[in-house]
């Protein structure tokens, strides 16, 4: 399963949800954290970078979520509004 993780508790399972999964562009997810709809102050890089709304997003953007990403060793889905409102974003401290 790619982009989920497993979580289990007291016997049952749960697969765990990027926040991105119901996503087809950066727009819609930025949208969705935006309204609240998507909500996530740790989210897993490694998932995210090789996502296919991340790969599609143009390099500006994409390097500003790296960065943000670097600073904290952290990503939170604030940072990626904020990246896509504003790429320069990525040099604020």
């Amino acid at each position: 399963m790619l982009g989920a993780s497993i979580v289990a508790t007291n016997g049952h399972v749960f697969a765990a949800k990027n926040i991105w999964d119901d996503d087809d562009t950066m727009e819609e997810l930025v949208k969705d954290i935006n309204n609240g709809k998507d909500d996530d102050n740790s989210m897993n890089w490694h998932d995210f970078k090789n996502s296919k709304i991340f790969k599609q997003e143009d390099l500006e953007t994409q390097e500003c979520i790296k960065n943000r990403q670097e600073l904290s060793n952290n990503l939170a889905d604030y940072e990626v509004l904020r990246c896509f409102e504003d790429s320069d974003y990525a040099y604020d401290k």
